[in-house]
């Protein structure tokens, strides 16, 4: 039997997830991810491990340091050359090194490169059956979640993990119901890195926000409205509980008034919506021709209705979209009242068929993975050049959270205009810090 005393879990930094030195000493987003925590709960009890934590998104991780029998990365694509200097570092010291995450669930061969052993996908049954093995002396090279996976089994992640991390407070507030999506828009990554689309039970859910003392929820879901009868049987029962909750949601939401008022009444506060695009016809060659831009203003107005907070994703590069997409964005955000928009640049995924298509049409100009943080433009655009979509990225990141133009499409609705304001304010710094900065954070990675 191998010697399995200890495992060190490690998240490498980038963006979304990295160290904050400035302002608020904060982490970037509004809660920690639950990859940590879930993984630590998935840790067999009895196999007596001790497992020590390093995310470098609030800590400082000195490699020298981390002494383990068994070393797991999580990482995706833009921290994954991160993770790579990680595990080759412990595998020159004789450490066997096992990765995950959405990279290496789309290119398990290229990540074997650097590891003993991959997991794709979701690790809910396959990380315990990992530690196992490794502890027989029979660990597999690659570990594939089934598509029948059961997520009953699940335990509740483990909030506790990160207490000693930092002295600043952290929020474990993020808690996931469903797992993946089969719309298969284009851009997307989730219909191919969790095998199709999962629903815990909602007893369980139920069960692990009682667990949570704040009054505010984050749902992880890709889309918590993909199925409406789930959906409304959740809400239902979170009613008693007089949570506030936000998550993310496809528009045709908006259809069905009676689960909008249920969805409210339930402590819906915010919904983050992927309109994508205002243009139709990139909407329909990306295979999101469900979303109707001529329908967008009015969808909107029913969440403002019924006390909604509407966050917008849009996403720039699509093969119609020209210089003056930007422009017309930006208008359309304030013309229709969206609370608080957020951009990124159409980006291919290694491991994705749409990585595959840009390939084939000779359009991919960067590989260097730590620059597929959706900031940065790493395919040729049909309609424009790599500068003009690089630059409109910047000009609408900027524009959008002036303090003016936050007034100007800032629905007051209740009391939570004042959460709106700052949390658009935040955004802008945010963005701010990744104008001036991103590329040096994502692209230098000597500090390890």
């Amino acid at each position: 039997m191998a010697k399995l005393r200890k495992i060190a879990i490690i998240l490498p930094k980038g963006v979304p997830y990295r160290y904050i030195q400035g302002r608020f000493n904060v982490y970037p987003l509004s809660t920690v991810p639950l990859t940590i925590p879930v993984l630590v709960s998935l840790i067999p009890e009895e196999l007596n491990i001790q497992v020590e934590i390093y995310d470098e998104s609030v800590e400082k991780v000195n490699k020298e340091n981390i002494n383990a029998d068994l070393i797991v990365i999580s990482a995706m694509t833009p921290t994954v050359n991160r993770a790579y200097i990680y595990a080759d570092y412990f595998r020159s010291k004789g450490i066997p090194v096992v990765m995950g995450g959405v990279h290496s669930t789309l290119n398990p061969d290229e990540v074997l490169q650097h590891a003993d052993s991959v997991i794709c996908g979701i690790a809910v049954e396959s990380f315990p059956q990992l530690l196992r093995d490794f502890k027989e002396n029979k660990m597999k090279k690659i570990y594939t979640q089934q598509e029948n996976l059961d997520l009953s089994k699940m335990p509740l992640p483990d909030r506790d993990c990160y207490q000693t991390k930092t002295k600043f407070k952290i929020k474990m507030n993020g808690v996931q119901a469903t797992y993946g999506c089969n719309n298969n828009c284009e851009f997307c990554v989730q219909p191919h890195v969790c095998f199709g689309y999962h629903q815990r039970p909602i007893e369980e859910v139920i069960k692990e926000i009682k667990t949570i003392k704040s009054k505010f929820i984050e749902f992880y879901d890709p889309n918590i409205a993909k199925d409406q009868k789930y959906l409304q049987k959740l809400c239902e029962a979170m009613i008693p509980l007089k949570k506030n909750w936000v998550a993310p949601a496809t528009i045709d939401l908006a259809d069905n008034e009676k689960l909008l008022k249920l969805v409210a009444k339930s402590g819906c506060r915010s919904i983050l919506i992927g309109f994508e695009s205002v243009n139709q016809d990139n909407l329909n060659k990306i295979f999101k021709g469900f979303n109707t831009v001529e329908k967008y203003k009015e969808s909107i107005k029913k969440f403002h209705k019924a006390g909604i907070v509407v966050a917008g994703s849009f996403v720039f590069g699509f093969d119609s979209d020209t210089k003056n997409i930007f422009k017309q964005t930006l208008d359309f955000i304030n013309q229709v009242h969206i609370d608080m928009p957020r951009f990124t640049i159409n980006t291919p995924f290694q491991g994705t068929p749409f990585y595959e298509k840009m390939k084939r049409e000779n359009r991919i100009i960067e590989q260097n993975w730590s620059m597929y943080d959706c900031n940065h433009v790493v395919i040729k655009p049909k309609k424009m050049s790599v500068e003009e979509l690089q630059e409109g990225f910047y000009w609408i990141s900027k524009e959008a959270y002036k303090l003016g133009t936050i007034l100007k499409r800032t629905k007051f609705l209740n009391i939570l205009s004042l959460a709106v304001f700052l949390a658009n304010i935040s955004l802008k710094f945010k963005s701010k810090d990744l104008y001036k900065h991103t590329k040096d954070i994502m692209c230098n990675n000597n500090d390890i």
